[in-house]
């Protein structure tokens, strides 16, 4: 029996192809657990510890309270701060101006509408309950209980804002000593009295403040507390120093990285000097050149979707704070930073080496798809719309060929291989399956037939009788077919094919 078709396969191998910049999932998105570490530190997650901690401490409050937040939108926090001056404690907020937040709507593509607009309509509900204030530059996020108290003078920094973040986000939160808390209140009156620009008169009413006090900005008193206020760059400076003393390693996350800043440029160099440097970040096409430049020095870098805590560890020591590493944080904005105490630090340097080892994404600039099975985000995508799933193989049927002769399928030529490309989906390998189809007779061919060479030839030169080729001959637009029908046929059609300048072919279907 005579073979009509033949299952072909190849594969193309894309292992070595290049991805590009981007980052590589290696574990599953997970929110925090182990929220309270100790009576001084805490990570924020979906049990609210750390925000349950603030409002209790704002439930305590005697006669002071004070609130800083770039964004203020939740609910128990509000009730808190309107429940404090229902007591008669003076309650004073200072927060971002409503330009500020409109212009991070357009520079931040995880900024959403929906903040801020919770942000406006909590603000609403403190008209009239709480002196606030706010300010384009306003960053730094943290409250202070009765500063006056001395030793019973309470304070918290937070990394995030006081608003789902304490709940979704990958964040910490501190609890200060006395001394630092009333330190913290130095900062927040200078920046409340002397920097704020617009005060709330009432519901959607930002009035602007037309004087303020002419003084120098006053440092704040405990040496653990650093900030950035006008003309004060004390919070950056620390920063410095502490990438700077680095000898062994430097854990540090941010979630803004500015690749012009200094401090990118003093952690490169820390790197190319031999010490181990490790960054965590968001996964965001914000921090594509800053990543970039960290990577090629040598900084390992991880990423979590929802990490927003900003923090400094350098051999042990730790700053956390509310600046990212841009000039925003440490050069203009209101931000504020604290250099823990021993036990304090190595609970934060325990969770940044947990989050080293359980974060989602780790940073390439040079990964090739062999490298990885699974997610892949190109560095200057978002994760909501730019992930890549990179898979082991793909199966793709190529287009069916006719072999050049039907007792040769085998030698029928490879058709054009061109992978298609499969949405959100980025194949190591990719298997072309295809038939071989041995060629037919064409419709409408005619058959041609030759002297019987059984018959003498006539005396009278009358031509011998025409008989059928063995196999049987067809032309077809001057083309000439041998039609096979059986296997026994194959060496007489071998034969009759060169002699005729034909093609072996079968019958029709």
């Amino acid at each position: 029996m005579i073979a009509n078709t033949l299952d072909r396969e190849a594969i193309i191998d894309l292992t070595q192809e290049t991805l590009g910049a981007g980052w590589l999932r290696r574990n599953e998105t997970r929110p925090q657990h182990h929220e309270r570490l100790s009576a001084e530190v805490w990570r924020t997650g979906p049990q609210l510890h750390f925000r349950d901690a603030l409002v209790a401490a704002m439930n305590n409050a005697q006669e002071v309270l004070l609130l800083s937040s770039f964004l203020l939108a939740d609910d128990a926090i509000a009730n808190g701060l309107i429940q404090a001056a229902e007591r008669g404690v003076r309650t004073y907020v200072i927060t971002a101006s409503e330009q500020r937040l409109d212009k991070f709507l357009e520079e931040d593509e995880s900024f959403e509408h929906k903040m801020v607009e919770q942000h406006k309509t909590l603000l609403a509900k403190l008209a009239g309950k709480v002196l606030l204030r706010s300010g384009e530059h306003i960053h730094a996020k943290f409250l202070v209980v009765d500063p006056q108290l001395g030793h019973e003078a309470q304070g918290w920094l937070s990394t995030a804002n006081f608003n789902k973040a304490l709940e979704n986000s990958i964040e910490l939160g501190i609890r200060l000593s006395p001394f630092s808390a009333q330190a913290l209140a130095e900062c927040f009156n200078w920046a409340f009295w002397c920097e704020a620009q617009r005060e709330l008169r009432g519901p959607k009413r930002l009035v602007e403040i037309q004087s303020r006090p002419s003084l120098a900005p006053k440092r704040p008193s405990a040496p653990q507390i650093f900030a950035t206020l006008n003309d004060s760059t004390d919070l950056r400076d620390q920063v410095l120093k502490m990438i700077r003393s680095a000898n062994r390693e430097i854990l540090a996350a941010s979630y803004g990285l500015d690749p012009e800043h200094v401090v990118l440029h003093e952690l490169t160099l820390a790197a190319r000097r031999g010490v181990q440097v490790t960054l965590l970040t968001r996964p965001r096409p914000a921090v594509a050149q800053g990543a970039a430049a960290l990577a090629a020095a040598g900084v390992r870098i991880l990423a979590h979707d929802k990490l927003h805590a900003k923090a400094l560890v350098v051999d042990g020591d730790a700053l956390v704070m509310t600046a990212n590493f841009d000039a925003f944080g440490l050069d203009t904005g209101f931000e504020v930073g604290a250099i823990l105490e021993r036990k304090a630090a190595q609970d934060v340097q325990h969770t940044l080496r947990e989050w080293i080892d359980n974060f989602p994404w780790e940073y390439r600039a040079d990964a090739a798809r062999g490298d990885h099975l699974g997610d892949f985000c190109p560095v200057d995508k978002g994760l909501r719309d730019g992930v890549i799933r990179i898979v082991a193989n793909h199966r793709q049927q190529a287009a069916n060929i006719e072999a050049p002769n039907a007792l040769d399928l085998e030698g029928a030529p490879v058709p054009r291989l061109s992978p298609i490309p499969v949405p959100q989906e980025l194949p190591q390998q990719v298997q072309f399956n295809w038939q071989v189809q041995a060629p037919r007779l064409p419709d409408g061919a005619t058959e041609l037939f030759q002297e019987s060479a059984s018959e003498p030839q006539s005396s009278t030169g009358r031509p011998r009788p025409k008989v059928p080729f063995d196999p049987p001959v067809y032309q077809h637009k001057k083309l000439k077919y041998v039609v096979l029908r059986t296997l026994a046929q194959a060496d007489r059609a071998i034969l009759l094919a060169e002699q005729l300048g034909a093609r072996l072919v079968l019958k029709p279907a």
